[in-house]
This record gives C-alpha cells, sequence and structure tokens, in this order.
C-alpha cells in the first residue's frame, strides 16, 4: 500500500500549460515558477472551481501576514496587488506560499494515519458498510452512466480521487448519508440532510487570467486577506465524526474549504476503492446573510428580511439562458440608482442584488494599467434535484465584460444594458408565443414554443456581448437604437422562417371561440405576425415607425 500521497508535492491537479498541453502538477509546481499554467483543467467544470478555490485558500493564507502592517504602517491593497503582478508577470515564485506550505504539508497528506486531507481517519458506521467509488463522482451514480466502463467504475487513482474529495466537500448533494459512529445527530443509523456543500449554494464566478497565477491573484479581494482567524481546514485540528462545536464561516479562506462532509477514503494499493460519506458542517440558516466569499453574487430575500434585519442569499446562475439572466447579479453595483430610496420607494423589494466582491474590487482599477481591460469571467453553478436530494445539471459558460462597465462611473450605462436585456427577453418570449399562435392557426392547439425563443437568444448573444464591448456611454440613446434594430431584424428573420414552416392551413386560420358572450375570432398567420409586430413595437420602441394616416402603409 501506498503509505503517503502528498498533495504539496505529487502531482495531481489537472492543468493546461501555456503551451497548450496537458499534464498534473502538484500544489507546489502552481507557485514554484518551474511550470507555466494556464488553467485548472479537470474532470467537470465544478470540479476545476473546487480545486481552484482550494489554490486560492492556500494563496490567500500564505499573505495573511502581508496585510498586517506593523505598528506605525499602513496596508495599501493595490500596491500590494500590483508587487504582486509584477512577481506574477516575471513567473517568479511566490516565496510566501512555498514557506505556507513548509509549515501545512503534513496537513495535505491524502493517507495520512491520523489526519488525512480532509478526512476523517477512524470514521466508520455501525453497520460497516461503505460506498464504491462512483459514490464521488456525480455523473457516475447515475445508472446510466457509461463512460467508465469496468474497472474504471471500482477504482481511481491517488490523483483524481484526492480531485474529487475536494469536489465532494464544495458540491455534495444533501439527502440522507451514512450515519457516523460518534455523530450525536445520527437517528437510526443515518445522518439526516444538512444540505448541500457551499459551492453547490452559489454561483461561482472565476476572473480568468492570462495564467492560473494571473487568475489567483485576480481573485484575491482585500478582504480575504483581512482575517488572521480565517483557518481553512488544515490549519484547525483534524475533524471528528461530529460537527464542530462552532460551525460558523469565519471567512473567505473557510468557506473555500468548508467541510460539508466527513469522509475516508479506503485504498488498497495505490487505488483508492471505496469511500464512506457522512454529514459534516452545516452551512447555518440555508447560507442566510453569509457573506464571506467573495466568488458568488448575493440576492435580496424580501420574504425572509425584516424592518431591521435585512437578509440576503447566495444566488446560483441560472441554468437556462445564463448570459441573459446573469447580468444583473454580476454588473449592479450596490450603490446604483434604480433601486431602495433612490427608486423614489422605500419599499425592501427594491434592494439591489450584490454582485461579486472581485468584481467591485477590478471596477475599482477603472484608471489602472494593473487590471485587464476586459474581463473574462468563467461562470460555474450546479442545479440539484428534489430537496437537493441528487446532483443535476451543471452550467459552465464564459462571459467577457468591458472593465469600464463596472466602474462606479458607469451608473448609466449598467441600468441600460439590463434594460436591453431584459427587452431582448421579452421579444424571444414573443417568439414563442408567435410559434404558438401558428399552431393554433394550422389547426391545433395553442402550446408557447420555448425552442424558437431558445434559438433566438442563442443567436443574438454573441452579437449582445459584442455590442457591450462597443458601447458608447457618452450616446447611450444612439447605442439602444443600434441594439434594438438588430434584435427587430433578427427577430423577425426568424418569425420569416417560422412562418414558411407553418403550412397552408396557417394562412387561412382557424376559428376561436371567444370567450364568454365574445365573438369567435380568427387566428392566422396572419394576425399572428402582427401580434408579434405589435409586442417588438412594445419591447423595442426605438424600432416602432411612424404610421401614415393616409395610406396606413407602416413607413
Amino acid at each position: 500500500m501506498t503509505e503517503s500521497f502528498s498533495l504539496v508535492d505529487r502531482p495531481w491537479i489537472r492543468c493546461q500549460l501555456t503551451d497548450g498541453t496537458e499534464s498534473e502538477v502538484s500544489i507546489r509546481q502552481v507557485f514554484d515558477g518551474s511550470t507555466g499554467i494556464r488553467g485548472v483543467r479537470g474532470d467537470s467544470p465544478t470540479q476545476d472551481y473546487a480545486v481552484l478555490r482550494l489554490l486560492l485558500a492556500v494563496y490567500w493564507r500564505a499573505h495573511v501576514a502581508d496585510a498586517q502592517p506593523a505598528p506605525g504602517e499602513t496596508y495599501d491593497h493595490g500596491v500590494w496587488f500590483e508587487t504582486q503582478l509584477d512577481g506574477v508577470d516575471a513567473g517568479e515564485a511566490d516565496a510566501a506560499v512555498l514557506e505556507y506550505l513548509e509549515k501545512w504539508g503534513d496537513r495535505f497528506d491524502l493517507l495520512h494515519p491520523e489526519q488525512p486531507f480532509m478526512q476523517v481517519a477512524d470514521l466508520a458506521t455501525g453497520s460497516g458498510k461503505i460506498s464504491g467509488v462512483s459514490r464521488m463522482i456525480p455523473e457516475a451514480e447515475s445508472d446510466g452512466f457509461t463512460m467508465r466502463a469496468g474497472a474504471g467504475r471500482q477504482s481511481l487513482g491517488l490523483a483524481e480521487a484526492a480531485r474529487w474529495l475536494v469536489h465532494l466537500q464544495a458540491y455534495d448533494y444533501s439527502g440522507i448519508k451514512s450515519g457516523a459512529l460518534g455523530d450525536p445527530r445520527v437517528k437510526g443509523g443515518k445522518g439526516y440532510p444538512i444540505g448541500t456543500g457551499w459551492s453547490g449554494m452559489t454561483g461561482g464566478t472565476v476572473i480568468v487570467g492570462e495564467t492560473l497565477r494571473h487568475t489567483l491573484l485576480f481573485n484575491t479581494v482585500e478582504e480575504a486577506l483581512a482575517r488572521e482567524d480565517d483557518h481553512p481546514a488544515w490549519e484547525r485540528q483534524p475533524d471528528g465524526p461530529a460537527e464542530r462545536k462552532d460551525p460558523t464561516p469565519k471567512g473567505a479562506a473557510d468557506l473555500a474549504t468548508w467541510q460539508s462532509r466527513r469522509v475516508r477514503l479506503h485504498v488498497e494499493g495505490d487505488l483508492v476503492t471505496g469511500v464512506l460519506v457522512s454529514n459534516g458542517d452545516k452551512i447555518p440558516d440555508a447560507g442566510a446573510n453569509v457573506s464571506d466569499d467573495p466568488m458568488t453574487p448575493y440576492r435580496y430575500s424580501r420574504n425572509k428580511s425584516k424592518r431591521d434585519h435585512v437578509v440576503y442569499y447566495p444566488r446560483p446562475y441560472d441554468l437556462e439562458r445564463t448570459m441573459w439572466r446573469s447580468l444583473e447579479p454580476l454588473i449592479i453595483a450596490e450603490k446604483d440608482e434604480g433601486y431602495g430610496e433612490e427608486s423614489g420607494s422605500k419599499s425592501k423589494k427594491d434592494l439591489p442584488p450584490k454582485r461579486p466582491r472581485t468584481l467591485d474590487q477590478i471596477a475599482e482599477f477603472e484608471n489602472d494599467d494593473a487590471a485587464p481591460d476586459w474581463v473574462d469571467l468563467q461562470l460555474v453553478s450546479t442545479e440539484y434535484g428534489p430537496q437537493a436530494s441528487t446532483m443535476g445539471t451543471t452550467v459552465a459558460t464564459h462571459i467577457e465584460l468591458p472593465r469600464s462597465l463596472l466602474a462606479p462611473s458607469a451608473v448609466s450605462a449598467r441600468r441600460t444594458l439590463i434594460e436591453q436585456a431584459a427587452a431582448t427577453s421579452d421579444v424571444a418570449v414573443a417568439l414563442g408565443r408567435f410559434a404558438g399562435n401558428l399552431l393554433e392557426a394550422a389547426g391545433g392547439d395553442y402550446e408557447f414554443q420555448s425552442s424558437p425563443t431558445d434559438a433566438l437568444l442563442k443567436e443574438l448573444e454573441p452579437q449582445f456581448l459584442e455590442w457591450i464591448g462597443k458601447l458608447d456611454r457618452e450616446d447611450l440613446d444612439q447605442a439602444v437604437r443600434a441594439w434594438q434594430s438588430t434584435a427587430q431584424e433578427t427577430t423577425l428573420s426568424q418569425a420569416r422562417v417560422l412562418l414558411r414552416g407553418a403550412g397552408p392551413k396557417a394562412l387561412v386560420g382557424k376559428t376561436v371561440s371567444g370567450r364568454g358572450d365574445g365573438p369567435d375570432s380568427i387566428v392566422s398567420a396572419g394576425s399572428a405576425y402582427r401580434s408579434l409586430q405589435m409586442a417588438l413595437r412594445k419591447a423595442l420602441p426605438t424600432t416602432a415607425v411612424e404610421t401614415n394616416p393616409e395610406t396606413s402603409e407602416e413607413k
């Protein structure tokens, strides 16, 4: 049996290197300057996010001392950022991290007999049963999983097992778990649901840099370095089977390595052949006001908030139409107009979302050459099944935004962008209704058609992102006219395709009984098209043309 597997020194993080090849690297290699690494490229987007956040926790904790100035001195995070950036650009080793790894390296041993990494050494159940390794891999728990045939489903190499272990702590689903001996929460040999892992509650937001080291720096906010008591899992006493006495998140590093489960890997030789998973530390109040994660947006909860107690929850990204629905929580700044008292209403329903703190920070570099002009964002979220008791679908997408759009001075531009995104979504929905009306006109029953809606938004997305990049903050009215013209032309083009495929019956139409005592009406392709045009004029008012009263023809 392999006696030790140090995540500090053994390759286990699957990455894309700067030369385009892929390789596994150790934590030390990420920081010692020996290897040019583009980014983490593992087995799934959520796994990559979980591993990246582990590296961030190492980076943050190694540099906490930098943010604790000596008496009489002050800490300037902007100066620190630029100093770090110079070192990253030069490919220098990060001496602070390497020193930190020397101090805590023994806590990163996956197979340590007393304090195995992110595990409980003596974790056991009354029945003595353990699960197969598929328990660690979301896709593998499905009976339809076919990617891992034969022995691949029976065991995992230590490197891959380490990656999935980190993922499990971050994203494991809720539901009944094995009841661990020594956990007073266990009833009848079962551990009852305590919620998902922390990252599963969030909308993972990564500012992607040119290299992995750049990415780590861009996702480091001052608050992540400010708290000396913000301990990641390896800086605390090893967990036992029970929940910690005070499972209250202390900061960004604590949340990035939150031990939502108690785990023990079963190893034979150099393979992991089984795993025991039981309940770990529960996130308090389902994440209400757990606000120390700088990499997720937060949503305001009108239902949970009271007059003297405002409540925010982490906000996952929508799996459908992700870009269109994610813009507001990504770009709206907390003090932007249109919310709360500034909107002319003191209704608490008007409180804005909170964008990731990392975006607030990079926005503060409005006139600073140290930050990129364009912010490349990777968004990662997962959806769970009923009661969050099973894993569902994962969304991972990239959005590139101009940094100037995030700046405090770009309030009007942000509002314009949000309004046009909403208008475009309205237009896409109108196209879905149009397609449903065509079905009815051809003799069928009306049913909203989501496929044309999704197809239109998919076609418009790259054009919208290009429009954002060219947004002229000095002439927003002209920018709106340009975009609404694009949206109208694209929508009508797709509408004409639907018309051609509707068939001759739709041209003649179908008589539909009126409601109540109302008269019957005819639904035809022509009436459906006129309804679509009306919806476009409402959603895209700058495209509305005047009607000549003498000819009744649109010009």
